[in-house]
C-alpha cells in the first residue's frame, strides 16, 4: 500500500542520514519514573519565585549538592508518598524522574537543617516572589493555631498540652500559620505546652517587622483572644476581626443573648460599641435548629443514662455482688454529662441525685446558632461576617497538612529535625495552593489527572532512553490551565 511505501521510505531516509533503528523486541522497559506532577510543580516552583527564593538565601553556603533541589524533592515528595525521611530519600532515588541524581541520605537531613536556619529570610523572599508574580491581596491576614503530635518521647519543643488531634497521651508541637489570598506566607512552631494567647503577638510582631505588612484586617478565632490581645493588635496599628469567647466574659454573655432582627436565613447586627470596638452579632437560623435539636437530644440522653444509673447503683445496694461506691458512681455520672456539665449540676445524698441548671438552659438555647465578633474594621456587619468565615481556609489548610501532606505523627528526634518537616510540609501547602489558584480545580483533581505520566525507563544495548508515555487531553488541558510546556516526548537522560 502508498502507507507501506512511505514507511519504507522514511526507514530508507533515517538509514542513509545514519540514525539508529531500533527492533520492538530488542527494547525492555526496565522501569518507571514518576513525571507527571513533578515536572508541573516544577514549573509552578520556579515561576512564582520559590526556587529564587531559596537559591538566593543560600547563596552564602558552601556544599557539595543543590540545596534547593532537594527541598524540591522533598516538596513534591508529600504529594505521592509521605512518609519518613528514609522513605522520601528512596522516593528521591528510586522513583521520582528528576535531573537531580544519586542523592545521598545524609542531604536530606543537612537540607531541612538549612531551610530552618534560613527560614525568616526564606518566608520574606518567598513573598516577595509571591507579590511579583501574583499579586495577593494582603489586606486580609488569616492566623489559627494547630498541633501536631509524636510517636516517642520528641525532641526538646515535644510537651504535653491542649491535643487539636485528640491524642493527650502524646506530647506534641505548637504551629500556627499566617495566610492572605488563600496562601500560606508565614508559620511558627512552639513548644506543646504553649497557650493560644501567647502566639498572638508574636504572629503580628512576625508581620510587622518581618514583613513589613502594616494595612489589614488580621482575622482570628476565639481562642486568641484575650484583653491583652486586644490591645496588642491595636497598638501595633492593626485592625481585626475576631470572634469572642461565648462563656465565661460578661460582655459576651450579655450580647449573645440578644435578637438579630430580620427573616433572612443568615443575618448580622452590630449590638454594642466601645473605645473602637463593634461588637458584632451573627445568627445562622439552620445553624440554630440543629444546635436546639442538638441541645435537646443531649439532654435528654443524659437524662435517661442518669436514671438508669441511679437504678443500677441502688440495686447493687441490695444485691448479692459488690455494692457501687458513691466515687464510682458520681465518677461514671460526669462521664454520662461530658459535653453537657454547663447544664446539669450532680450531687449525692444516700443516692444520685442531679438537676438542670435553668439559667444555664436558657442561656445555651438563647445562644445556638450564634457568635459574636468584634472589631476595629470599617467593614460593615455582613461583610465582617463573610470574612471571618474566610478562616475556614486556614482549617482546611490544617486538614490538608495532616491527612494529605502527612504532617503528623512526627518522627524526628531533634528541634531543627521537627521545624525542618513542618517547613517542607508547608511549602507542600503552599505548592497546592497555587496550583489549585492557577487551574481554578482542587489539587486533589489536578494530582488525580497527572499522576498516571510517567517516565519509561528503556533498556537498549546497555543504554537507558527515558520516554514518557502518551499524554491525555485532560493532562494537557491541565499543563495549560499551569502555564507548563507538554514534556518532550523523549527525556534528556537525567
Amino acid at each position: 500500500t502508498e502507507e507501506d511505501w512511505e514507511w519504507a521510505r522514511s526507514v530508507l531516509e533515517s538509514m542513509e542520514k545514519g540514525e539508529e533503528l531500533v527492533k520492538l523486541k530488542d527494547l525492555k522497559i526496565d522501569r518507571q519514573l514518576e513525571l507527571g506532577a513533578i515536572w508541573a510543580a516544577d514549573d509552578v516552583w520556579r515561576n512564582c519565585g520559590i526556587q529564587k527564593a531559596l537559591m538566593d538565601s543560600f547563596a552564602g553556603r558552601n556544599t557539595e549538592y543543590n540545596v534547593e533541589r532537594v527541598i524540591f524533592l522533598l516538596t513534591v515528595n508529600r504529594f505521592y508518598d509521605p512518609s519518613s525521611d528514609q522513605a522520601a530519600h528512596e522516593w528521591i532515588n528510586e522513583k521520582a524522574f528528576s535531573y537531580t541524581t544519586d542523592v545521598a541520605k545524609e542531604w536530606v537531613y543537612r537540607s531541612q537543617k538549612k531551610l530552618v536556619e534560613e527560614k525568616e529570610v526564606i518566608e520574606r523572599r518567598i513573598l516577595e516572589g509571591l507579590k511579583a508574580a501574583l499579586d495577593p491581596s494582603l489586606d486580609l491576614v488569616f492566623y489559627d493555631l494547630t498541633s501536631t503530635y509524636f510517636e516517642g518521647d520528641g525532641p526538646e519543643l515535644a510537651d504535653f498540652g491542649y491535643s487539636r488531634d485528640k491524642r493527650s497521651d502524646r506530647v506534641q508541637v505548637v504551629l500556627g500559620i499566617v495566610m492572605a489570598d488563600g496562601i500560606p506566607i508565614a508559620h511558627l512552631v512552639w513548644p506543646g505546652n504553649t497557650t493560644d494567647k501567647t502566639t498572638l503577638e508574636e504572629a503580628v510582631r512576625d508581620l510587622k517587622e518581618r514583613f513589613d505588612i502594616r494595612n489589614v484586617v488580621f482575622v482570628a478565632d476565639r481562642g486568641l483572644i484575650s484583653s491583652d490581645n486586644l490591645e496588642e493588635l491595636e497598638d501595633e496599628g492593626y485592625d481585626y476581626i475576631l470572634s469572642t469567647n461565648r462563656r465565661k466574659e460578661d460582655l459576651a454573655e450579655d450580647l449573645l443573648v440578644k435578637d438579630v432582627p430580620g427573616d433572612d436565613e443568615t443575618r448580622t447586627e452590630e449590638v454594642h460599641s466601645e473605645n473602637g470596638r463593634k461588637y458584632i452579632l451573627c445568627l445562622n437560623e439552620e445553624r440554630r435548629e440543629k444546635d436546639l435539636e442538638r441541645l435537646k437530644e443531649g439532654r435528654e440522653k443524659c437524662d435517661k443514662e442518669l436514671w438508669e444509673l441511679r437504678d443500677w447503683f441502688e440495686e447493687s445496694q441490695e444485691g448479692p455482688g459488690r455494692p457501687m461506691t458513691e466515687k464510682g458512681v458520681m465518677k461514671r455520672a460526669e462521664k454520662i454529662i461530658r459535653g453537657y456539665k454547663r447544664i446539669f449540676d450532680l450531687d449525692f445524698d444516700e443516692t444520685l441525685e442531679w438537676r438542670v441548671k435553668d439559667k444555664e438552659w436558657k442561656y445555651e438555647k438563647a445562644i445556638a446558632g450564634k457568635f459574636l465578633l468584634v472589631t476595629t474594621s470599617d467593614l460593615d456587619p455582613t461583610k465582617a461576617m463573610e470574612k471571618y468565615k474566610e478562616l475556614k481556609d486556614v482549617e482546611r489548610a490544617f486538614h490538608e497538612l495532616k491527612n494529605m501532606l502527612n504532617l503528623r505523627p512526627v518522627y524526628h528526634s531533634t528541634d531543627k529535625g521537627v521545624r525542618g518537616h513542618t517547613f517542607v510540609c508547608i511549602l507542600g501547602l503552599l505548592l497546592r495552593r497555587l496550583m489549585e489558584r492557577k487551574t481554578d480545580m482542587l489539587f486533589e483533581e489536578i494530582f488525580e489527572k497527572l499522576e498516571p505520566l510517567k517516565v519509561n525507563v528503556i533498556d537498549h544495548r546497555k543504554e537507558e532512553i527515558y520516554q514518557r508515555n502518551e499524554l491525555t487531553p485532560s493532562q494537557e488541558k491541565v499543563l495549560e490551565s499551569l502555564n507548563v510546556e507538554n514534556p518532550p516526548k523523549i527525556l534528556v537522560t537525567p
